[in-house]
């Protein structure tokens, strides 16, 4: 059984298991966990009533959390001539429930491409703050929903305060009744005050703006060994969208030129890293008159706002170098102060946001659009040989058999 196989086995399993059977009702279908390549027996988990409409909340939740639509609920009353249930209004446990997985999805920073917050841009984290508000007036509201109750029982005489640790004397079950009224009064008026705090922390954070440089001292201006700069916009060969990439040409004094290639904001098709050789073939034909790949140093830049996680505020920064013409890349993580050091200069840089076409356009900078071709060379293909083949040798009985192509995660069986 393949890792994925296993694992989502057996989290649906532990999952289904945790409800109570005595009230879970009959079988409704089936979950079933199919190997996409056939090589591994279908897993199936019987579903019951509740652990269908229970899976279908978690669904429903989390896509509306991620989507940022509003919260989903359990509760689906019938609507009489309409196709389609109609949701009932959430309660406060599906309200918290919704706002604590919006600030998951915010705030998540566990994969670099995912679309967690990109945290030092003000409407990311105006987002997340306004989410913090709702989960604090939320909590306000669920502190009285859960005491009030409680403390209308000890008044009633339905429960008792029992003595403290250590104590003898029975409370006066008044005041006790008092007490905890008065406390959960409290502490919802300080969660309320907190929401409201946040509230006006968002607000205030929501309407600050970036600036164009990006990169905290960084200059609005490249330096003076900036020598040719361009937009390539073009459909590279196999691809369906357009491709957008700034180039810029630095050329330090007595060093290789430099070039900068950075993934634009509008770019819709493959990324940089993707695409790097293609793009760097590009720049040699057209701006450099058909540069080897080893006369210029290459770099690879994502503007700050493209990434969530690590990367959010500083953007990526990688220097490229090819081990053949044009193919067969390495990176190197580099800081924005390493490349102005190897540019000679200033490098300027851009929000994501501004990282666009028409803002290039507005600076007068020129766009290129480069043929559909392929435009990095080959690698060198073996002469055909088109004499007659020499004949198979036979075959070795004491050899192992050809093993059957597997997926990566499998494991080698011993024989």
């Amino acid at each position: 059984m393949n890792d994925y196989m296993r694992e989502v086995s057996s989290a649906a399993r532990t999952w289904a298991g945790s409800f109570d059977e005595g009230i879970v009702g009959m079988k409704m279908t089936d979950l079933v966990v199919r190997d996409p390549y056939g090589e591994e027996p279908e897993l199936t988990l019987p579903l019951r009533e509740l652990v269908c409409s229970e899976l279908r909340y978690v669904l429903r939740a989390d896509a509306a959390a991620r989507a940022g639509a509003s919260p989903a609920t359990r509760n689906y009353h019938f609507v009489e001539d309409a196709d389609h249930d109609e949701p009932g209004d959430p309660d406060t446990g599906e309200e918290l429930r919704h706002a604590a997985a919006r600030l998951d999805q915010l705030t998540s920073t566990a994969e670099l491409y995912g679309r967690g917050l990109y945290r030092g841009w003000p409407p990311e984290a105006a987002n997340a703050l306004q989410e913090a508000s709702r989960v604090s007036a939320l909590l306000a509201d669920l502190v009285s929903h859960i005491t009030e109750p409680v403390t209308e029982n000890l008044r009633k005489g339905s429960v008792v305060a029992l003595p403290a640790a250590g104590a003898t004397d029975i409370p006066n079950q008044a005041a006790a009744a008092a007490a905890h009224s008065a406390a959960a009064e409290k502490i919802a008026g300080l969660l309320e005050d907190a929401g409201a705090k946040l509230h006006e922390l968002s607000g205030q954070i929501g309407q600050l703006q970036h600036t164009t440089s990006a990169y905290p001292g960084a200059s609005q201006h490249d330096g003076p060994t900036l020598d040719t700069e361009a937009v390539l916009d073009w459909r590279m060969q196999g691809c369906a969208n357009q491709s957008r990439f700034h180039v810029r040409v630095f050329r330090p004094a007595g060093e290789l030129p430099v070039v900068v290639m950075g993934q634009m904001g509008d770019n819709h098709s493959q990324s940089i890293t993707n695409a790097v050789e293609e793009v760097a073939a590009v720049v040699a034909e057209l701006l450099l008159g058909g540069a080897a790949h080893d006369t210029v140093r290459w770099v690879q830049l994502y503007p700050p706002g493209r990434f969530g996680g690590p990367h959010s505020e500083a953007g990526l920064i990688q220097a490229v170098r090819f081990d053949e013409p044009y193919g067969s890349p390495r990176w190197g993580h580099r800081t924005h102060d390493e490349l102005e050091e190897l540019a000679g200069g200033a490098v300027r840089s851009w929000h994501s946001s501004d990282y666009t076409i028409p803002a290039m356009t507005q600076r007068g900078i020129p766009v290129l659009h480069p043929e559909t071709k392929r435009y990095r060379p080959r690698r060198n293909e073996p002469e055909t040989d088109t004499s007659a083949p020499a004949p198979a040798p036979p075959p070795d009985p004491n050899s192992e058999p050809p093993r059957k192509n597997g997926r990566w995660w499998r494991r080698r069986r011993d024989q």
